[in-house]
């Protein structure tokens, strides 16, 4: 855990870092700073895990550096001389708030709660990761553009591509038909190898909506709706594979 330490007094720096050291966290890093600039510096450089912060500092005070890099929060005890802030010092969501002279055993006691405070926050951000990962993707899209109309659809709802020269026919698990004037080979290209495969010279397939394989007479592709796709003997190792990993 990295821990600045905020107080225009050497004293009370030195303090702070005494009872850090008896503390027993672990794997403390520790710096000072005697002032609002110094402070400020400090913290986009260190990039602190909590805030031991005194008010009054100079000719300006604490409040002053966590209005300044708000937005953002770092979770901050506050340790000063003047009683009259608490309030405010909570309404901007202090973990603690202690007073000059200060117990060590209440310092202690604050960091120990931070330290929790603290772990509990890294790992509710990595559960968060985690089901962020685990979120499924967004629905890929691609745009068909005709001689009379730009279509973006999305690739999971197009069953097969079927080559005709230098134009590709694109079917839909609609039944709807779209003729682009481009080569199979430019659409194989751009769209996901992990969902289509190129089963034949003519035919690039979308395998999530494969219902059989029949390998009978060199082998073919069953769809839903019945239409067969060939696949060529140099892609039936392939198509196999795809199955075994993903079945």
């Amino acid at each position: 855990m990295k821990i600045l330490i905020i107080d225009d007094e050497k004293i009370a720096r030195e303090n702070c870092q005494m009872v850090l050291s008896r503390s027993g966290i672990d794997n403390l890093i520790v710096q000072e700073a005697d002032s609002v600039p110094t402070a400020l510096k400090a913290i986009d450089a260190f990039n602190p895990d909590l805030l031991l912060l005194d008010i009054q500092l100079h000719d300006k005070s604490g409040f002053d550096i966590l209005q300044t890099i708000a937005p953002r929060y770092i979770p901050t005890i506050f340790i000063t001389a003047y009683n009259d802030f608490a309030l405010k010092a909570f309404q901007v969501s202090a973990l603690d708030y202690l007073l000059k002279p200060f117990d060590p055993s209440d310092l202690t006691a604050a960091l120990l709660k931070a330290h929790k405070r603290i772990q509990n926050d890294r790992i509710l951000e990595q559960l968060d990761v985690f089901r962020q990962q685990l979120k499924p993707a967004e629905p890929k899209r691609i745009v068909l553009n005709t001689a009379d109309m730009l279509h973006i659809v999305d690739i999971n709802e197009i069953t097969h591509c079927l080559a005709d020269g230098a134009y590709t026919h694109f079917y839909f698990t609609d039944r709807k038909t779209i003729l682009v004037s481009k080569t199979l080979a430019h659409f194989e290209s751009i769209i996901d190898n992990n969902q289509f495969i190129r089963t034949h010279q003519s035919y690039l397939v979308n395998m999530r909506h494969v219902t059989q394989f029949d390998k009978r007479n060199g082998g073919f592709l069953i769809l839903p709706n019945g239409v067969e796709i060939p696949v060529s003997t140099r892609k039936k190792e392939e198509v196999l594979a795809h199955f075994k990993a993903n079945h």
